[in-house]
């Protein structure tokens, strides 16, 4: 009988005589026998968590109008940061000079000031990184605090009776820039600057010092 065409003879040279597959086999087979400690461990590569990108910040658009204010020009300034609105209108007040409040999430300057509000935002940065940068009120103290401490309330007069007051005596007055503090200074009065018999603020005194201010405490 005649072989087909197709057949392949057995010893045929023709033949292939290596098979890929069964090398593929035989190593897996190598390996399964191996020890455990033999086997190279899988790598296993977790992908770290992407970082949020940081927020873009919005869009700041001016807009000068008069509509409702009496014919008076005002800038209003949207898309501002509202973490510290209130901090960039007080900048913007003091640099540009003007009155500036706050509509909602708007700040409104007075003023037809669009391009020295514009100039002022360009030159700013980052509208977000602008911090406070005034030092905290102080508090004015419920009573004046007096450095000598050692003063009992039976020796101190009232400050506000000129009859009181008499050169030479150690008091305590208020300066002129300590009275919203409170602040005390101690001195000797020189002279009596106060010519009505009482003032309800305290005898207007200058010390030895030259310090002037009205008397709060006498020592007798």
């Amino acid at each position: 009988m005649a072989k087909h065409k197709n057949e392949t003879p057995q010893g045929d040279p023709g033949a292939l005589k290596h098979n890929p597959f069964a090398q593929l086999a035989r190593k897996a087979e190598l390996v399964a026998r191996l020890p455990n400690s033999a086997v190279p461990p899988t790598v296993v590569r977790r992908s770290q968590p992407a970082k949020p990108a940081p927020s873009a910040p919005t869009k700041v658009r001016l807009r000068w109008e008069t509509k409702g204010r009496s014919g008076k020009a005002v800038v209003r300034i949207t898309g501002l940061p509202m973490e510290n609105l209130d901090v960039i209108a007080s900048r913007m007040r003091k640099a540009l000079g003007c009155g500036a409040t706050l509509e909602g999430d708007d700040l409104i300057l007075l003023g037809s000031l669009t391009e020295r509000a514009q100039q002022w935002l360009d030159q700013a940065g980052d509208l977000r990184e602008i911090k406070d940068d005034r030092p905290p009120p102080v508090s004015k103290p419920a009573e004046a605090t007096v450095r000598n401490e050692s003063v009992n309330a039976g020796s101190l007069k009232s400050g506000t009776i000129r009859g009181n007051v008499r050169r030479g005596q150690r008091v305590a007055i208020v300066l002129k820039a300590d009275q919203d503090t409170g602040k005390l200074t101690e001195g000797i009065v020189r002279d009596l600057l106060t010519n009505s018999d009482v003032h309800p603020r305290g005898i207007k005194v200058r010390l030895e010092s030259g310090d002037v201010g009205r008397v709060q405490i006498i020592f007798s």
